[in-house]
């Protein structure tokens, strides 16, 4: 797999697509994470977790997988938008540039938003995106930080916890269980 990100054992696979599809998006465990949302339907599916000791209302951290289907946009574009939507909402909103190349040869992509105060709660945001297109569905990881506002220019997360953002990035895997050259672990 060709990592493109600039900055064992599988725990989720999105696997609730179509009868018939056999594409799966693989994502590393979080050990000691919980999972405090699960939804399934027709358009796609989502999860996210966070950590165990944390509440869904006042986390810090969170890890959020999504599979989207019918959605015609391509990695860049889905980028950009999510961009232009932290944006309205937000008050110091930056990004770093998108990075683009191929995962289990799908177009794939990631970036980086900050929002150093959010206009409705006022806490600050960093988030790191990875998106996959994939044939079945349009996959969406992210990681992201919520706390204190923070200066636009300034990243509040550590360098420590980023490289980890990115070693989680570069573990996930869009398989094919029916293509003999993306096989699913």
């Amino acid at each position: 797999m060709r990592r493109i990100l600039s900055i064992g054992v599988l725990g989720l696979t999105l696997a609730s697509l179509p009868a018939g599809a056999a594409e799966k998006l693989q994502v590393p465990q979080l050990p000691g994470w919980k999972v405090i949302v699960s939804l399934a339907d027709r358009n796609g599916e989502t999860t996210e977790l966070i950590p165990g000791n944390e509440a869904a209302e006042s986390w810090t951290r969170r890890a959020t997988i999504q599979a989207f289907r019918g959605t015609p946009l391509t990695a860049q574009a889905f980028l950009d938008t999510v961009v232009t939507k932290t944006s309205q909402v937000c008050e110091q909103a930056s990004a770093g540039p998108s990075s683009l190349g191929m995962v289990g040869g799908r177009e794939a992509g990631s970036r980086t938003v900050a929002c150093g105060r959010y206009k409705g709660d006022g806490r600050g945001s960093m988030t790191l995106y990875f998106v996959v297109r994939g044939k079945d569905a349009f996959y969406v990881v992210s990681r992201a930080w919520r706390g204190e506002p923070f200066a636009q220019g300034t990243v509040p997360v550590s360098a420590a916890e980023l490289a980890e953002w990115v070693a989680y990035m570069n573990a996930v895997d869009l398989c094919d269980a029916k293509d003999p050259n993306r096989p699913c672990r």
